[in-house]
């Protein structure tokens, strides 16, 4: 394939390229058929954080969210990758006690909170020791109350062999329409099994998601379950200068997305019914947003960015240096093709 055909951003500064990012776009309809695409639709990647919403459904189908009495917003931040604030931490703390669990059971790891990296704030306060405001401890709340539900060694959580595991990876695999004996399996940065398959197929899972397709009405009413949480607190499910935040809340009950680490999003729209994967090469975010901005507008789902005030800070921005100079920009340099 010509390469200069997978050129999806490119980095000016001043009137010359600076920086060229390079990935692949799936598109899907509401039958999951491809109909638009950009590089590599079929490349297999890790997906990180994006199957975050799948990873959540066994909870629900087992009967564990609802005997312990989770909430609609305890729900969304399991979903999430949240920045850390305060009340993101708060609300994972109310998790672990609804299901009999604490902090110090969470196995996820510590850093600097992404809400204080956003703002330019350094750790002060030791927030950066605090599994808490780890972007995965809503995640990991769920899991662990999983765990509970199912009276499996709460020190074994995260080990791909235990019960709640296998279903996870299931769930993931029924939702992204992949064989579950063909995912592949590795360490996630939160220490979680983590999983990769062709980028078609998050397109197809996003799509699921926002259709609330699936082969049982069980399946169906857990995914409109996990939809009415992130689209209803988007806030949980990431946070302020997020662009999951701003893109759910600026096409509310329709839009719902995940982004992954090393540059990876799933968009799923409920009445376009369609389902949409991006994934940045290089895992350089900044080219990302961009990108995803771009596809929705190619796609008429962002007509006039002057109708989205939230969005506007992610299309074609502005690179600036540490004296706030504007210095360049980020341009999309793509063009979705039709199948």
């Amino acid at each position: 394939m010509d390469k200069t055909s997978l050129a999806l951003a490119k980095v000016y500064r001043g009137d010359a390229i600076e920086a060229v990012h390079y990935g692949s776009i799936a598109v899907v309809n509401e039958q999951g058929e491809l109909t638009h695409y950009v590089g590599e639709p079929e490349m297999v990647i890790s997906m990180r954080s994006s199957v975050k919403p799948f990873q959540a459904l066994p909870l629900l189908l087992s009967g564990g969210f609802d005997h312990f009495g989770f909430s609609v917003k305890q729900l969304a931040i399991m979903c999430a990758s949240h920045n850390g604030t305060d009340e993101h931490r708060d609300l994972v703390i109310s998790n672990l006690k609804a299901a009999g669990n604490s902090a110090e059971d969470l196995q996820c790891g510590s850093h600097w909170p992404m809400g204080l990296r956003l703002d330019g704030v350094y750790p002060t306060e030791e927030e950066e020791n605090d599994p808490l405001r780890h972007n995965c401890s809503g995640k990991h709340s769920g899991f662990l109350a999983l765990t509970k539900f199912f009276n499996e060694d709460s020190k074994e959580y995260l080990n791909p062999q235990s019960k709640m595991q296998k279903l996870i990876k299931q769930a993931v695999a029924d939702m992204c329409e992949y064989p579950v004996d063909k995912l592949g399996v590795a360490i996630d940065g939160c220490s979680a099994p983590v999983f990769s398959f062709p980028l078609i197929n998050l397109a197809r899972g996003f799509k699921n998601l926002a259709t609330k397709q699936a082969k049982s009405p069980e399946t169906q009413n857990a995914l409109e379950r996990i939809f009415k949480a992130m689209t209803g607190y988007p806030k949980m499910v990431a946070g302020e200068k997020r662009f999951d935040y701003d893109l759910m809340r600026s096409i509310p009950e329709n839009a719902v997305c995940k982004v992954g680490a090393e540059s990876v999003e799933g968009l799923g729209f409920a009445k376009q019914k369609i389902g949409i994967a991006v994934k940045i090469g290089d895992g350089n975010a900044r080219a990302l947003w961009p990108v995803c901005m771009e596809v929705l507008r190619q796609l008429d789902i962002v007509d006039s960015i002057d109708k989205f005030p939230f969005l506007k800070r992610y299309d074609r921005p502005q690179v600036k240096n540490y004296t706030k100079k504007v210095t360049g920009k980020i341009e999309p340099v793509f063009e979705l093709k039709k199948v």
